[in-house]
């Protein structure tokens, strides 16, 4: 089996406030295809396709409203979450 290395994406956590332009900026940042449903479940179905992600939140301490559904689905989705 090869060995893959594990694609790292940075996530600024200040763009994911409010859902529209989280979806928009998630599509654009993780390379989603173009039938992504810009929903969670969505996100979620993409995020478990991607096996070999490390996501780094930056800026979650000043982020607020939508962001907190968005990291509970990274949260659920990824193997390595990093804040």
């Amino acid at each position: 089996e090869l060995l893959r290395e594990k694609m790292k994406v940075i996530i600024n956590a200040k763009k994911l406030t409010e859902r529209q332009s989280a979806h928009k900026y998630l599509k654009w940042m993780l390379e989603f295809p173009d039938y992504y449903g810009n929903n969670l479940d969505a996100l979620y179905d993409c995020l478990t396709d991607m096996r070999h992600l490390t996501l780094i939140i930056v800026n979650s301490k000043d982020a607020e409203g939508y962001f907190a559904k968005v990291l509970k689905v990274f949260e659920d989705a990824c193997s390595c979450v990093l804040l």
